[in-house]
């Protein structure tokens, strides 16, 4: 049987919701939407939760809501829209490179890649683990930044107590399909306690203003019924990600005694939106589990410092993430993983080792 990267959840309940936002609302910005960030800010523990068409949107907008137009920093190791969305909002991204235990951002290496243009820091809690905010929160503090939070690998997870998200003055999350939850396609959202910037985010993603455009602003609203299937999958959270860390738990029971494979980070933080592990023979070994029925990915092959359009805003060696990009392996994670499919897993990659 073939045991796939990921896999999106779905059950009758949500598809039942969309049938009834498709008959009963409009197709965009419709009762579902305002319903869906009423209940993911209280989620999150903020004031406002404004719902876009894209994860990136989100990113786009909330840095133009806070007029960055000047560096911000953020770590070469995520998905290309993080950087993208700096250029595209008229800031530069500035690199700092990862941690080697938990593969985020290292806070020892924003200090060094600062200077006087920095506006922002943009940390990206990396296949579900949380960023260490109490130091990035330090250093914004003390170098008077904002800090944007990237959350798109985040969804549910807790730093001291409090939901990622809520830490910075603003927090993105994505709901793409394979995230730990989705709309059925491409959504995003914005939170934060400012009204302000709520504010201007509900304008900006309307054409700035619609047809009393006051900005220009981008088509982003969210669909309908994406944000009525959005509703049922958010009440649905908590319990995948108590799956999750059982699968985890799995994984590193059967993997932890193997010397050519680095486990990530244990910790009561990560909700793990991926199980990625640095790997000796990387590319060797995922061909060979892909001749077993079993899919892993390589979610960044490429440092983003390393992309041709972005490589002009790399000012240092960024060896970590580097590393990284080399060695690192998606294993299958999703809350309908079986245990027995796990139990393969780890005998598929033993075996490979010659374990």
């Amino acid at each position: 049987m073939v045991i796939p990267t990921s896999a999106p959840s779905i059950d009758d309940e949500m598809e039942k919701e969309v049938v009834r936002a498709l008959r009963e609302e409009f197709f965009v910005g419709g009762e579902s939407v305002e319903k869906f960030e009423e209940e993911f800010a209280r989620y999150i523990g903020v004031d406002y939760a404004i719902a876009v068409s894209s994860g990136t949107d989100a990113l786009v907008i909330a840095l133009r809501a806070l007029d960055i137009c000047k560096e911000v920093i953020t770590t070469p190791m995520s998905f290309v829209a993080t950087a993208e969305s700096i250029v595209l909002a008229g800031g530069k991204p500035r690199f700092a490179d990862i941690r080697r235990d938990t593969w985020n951002i290292d806070p020892g290496e924003i200090r060094k890649s600062l200077s006087g243009e920095a506006q922002a820091i943009m940390p990206v809690h990396l296949y579900g683990l949380p960023a260490d905010m109490k130091e990035i929160m330090e250093i914004a503090e003390d170098k008077n930044l904002h800090v944007i939070e990237d959350c798109a690998q985040v969804h549910g997870a807790e730093y001291d107590g409090k939901k990622v998200g809520s830490i910075g003055y603003i927090g993105c999350y994505s709901f793409y399909s394979t995230k730990n939850m989705t709309v059925a396609g491409n959504g995003g959202m914005i939170v934060t306690n400012d009204e302000k910037v709520a504010e201007f985010s509900k304008l900006l993603r309307e054409h700035g203003g619609s047809n009393y455009s006051r900005y220009i602003g981008y088509n982003a609203r969210m669909n309908t019924i994406n944000a009525a299937f959005g509703r049922v999958q958010l009440r649905r959270l908590d319990k995948w990600i108590e799956r999750r860390r059982e699968i985890a738990r799995l994984y590193y029971r059967g993997l932890k005694e193997l010397q050519e494979v680095k486990l990530p980070v244990i910790s009561d933080q990560h909700v793990y939106h991926l199980f990625v592990i640095e790997a000796k023979r990387r590319d060797e070994l995922r061909e060979y589990l892909r001749s077993k029925e079993i899919f892993c990915g390589v979610h960044y092959p490429v440092p983003i410092h390393l992309l041709d359009p972005y490589k002009v805003y790399a000012c240092r060696y960024y060896p970590n993430a580097e590393y990284h990009a080399k060695t690192a392996l998606s294993l299958p994670m999703y809350p309908e993983l079986k245990d027995e499919d796990v139990k393969k897993v780890v005998e598929e990659i033993r075996g490979f080792y010659g374990e």
